[in-house]
């Protein structure tokens, strides 16, 4: 690789595919979130850290967010779904699932379900992503009205474009607007004030950095070959500005997130990208791509 032009986009999937088209519930907020993201790490012998089993997160969900066990289980199974596995094992699961011949066999076979903690907090975080917000929606910016749609829509405007889920410059501002925010939530407890917050001496961890990866994802102007955020963030030459340390093997907190900013850019392969060029969506292959 190359150091120069390093470039970074947010993913598509986990907001085309897990970003509920619903307002999210009210305990997905921050303040709920960062009591989960202590609560995990205190219960790691429990199945809450590194990977989170559905038994564990059906007592945070139910006990803890009062959410129904229906809707916990349906952004436990969202999630999963962005695991990656090999059809053979999905389908696996799903005849397994289906054999079941009650509920208590359901559980059964559940409990041994388990996800990346980490990302599954950014994963409940992103469900902000179609939070309404009423003083937005009464001057049009939420909801589809007659003041905010163009006489001649442009589908390469992004002003036109309401489905949040596709529209991939809703996904690069909602991760550049709450980045920090973001990063907190992946600071081990101790890295945080106690109002939650960072401060310049924060660390965050590469297992953060790693988590990280599952919204962003980058390359740089000279190779073809898209990399996780993490590889490039941990590759040398890069140590400089992604504020990693080969002592502590661990980022800084403020270099990291100003790296991330001055790199983040518009998605490659997004809808609105493939639009606005008029020309077909090259989809990466085996880890390549072209750009358009």
């Amino acid at each position: 690789m190359d150091q120069s032009g390093v470039l970074l986009w947010v993913k598509a999937e986990p907001f085309i595919v897990g970003a509920l088209q619903v307002p999210p519930p009210s305990k997905f907020s921050l303040h709920y979130l960062r009591k989960i993201a202590t609560y995990v790490r205190i219960r790691a012998t429990e199945g809450a850290y590194p990977r989170l089993y559905w038994s564990t997160w059906r007592h945070i969900a139910c006990g803890k967010l009062q959410l129904a066990k229906d809707l916990a289980w349906l952004y436990f199974e969202v999630f999963d779904s962005l695991s990656v596995r090999t059809p053979e094992k999905r389908l696996e699961w799903s005849e397994i699932f289906s054999n079941c011949m009650s509920e208590d066999e359901v559980e059964k076979q559940r409990n041994q379900l388990s996800v990346d903690t980490l990302q599954f907090l950014l994963f409940l975080y992103i469900q902000q992503l179609n939070k309404v917000s009423l003083r937005t929606s009464l001057i049009g910016e939420e909801w589809p009205s007659p003041r905010s749609r163009s006489q001649s829509p442009d589908l390469t405007e992004k002003s036109n474009c309401h489905n949040k889920n596709w529209n991939d410059y809703s996904h690069q501002a909602f991760v550049s607007d709450h980045l920090s925010d973001l990063l907190e939530l992946l600071l081990d407890p101790e890295q945080l004030t106690a109002s939650f917050h960072s401060t310049r001496s924060s660390l965050v961890s590469r297992e953060a950095v790693v988590a990280l990866s599952f919204l962003i994802e980058g390359s740089v102007s000279t190779a073809r070959k898209i990399y996780p955020l993490h590889e490039l963030a941990l590759w040398e030459p890069l140590h400089a500005e992604s504020g990693f340390s080969k002592i502590s093997k661990t980022f800084s907190f403020y270099k990291l997130e100003a790296w991330l900013r001055a790199c983040l850019t518009g998605n490659p392969f997004g809808t609105s990208a493939c639009l606005k060029s008029g020309k077909k969506l090259a989809w990466a292959h085996q880890g390549t791509f072209e750009i358009f």
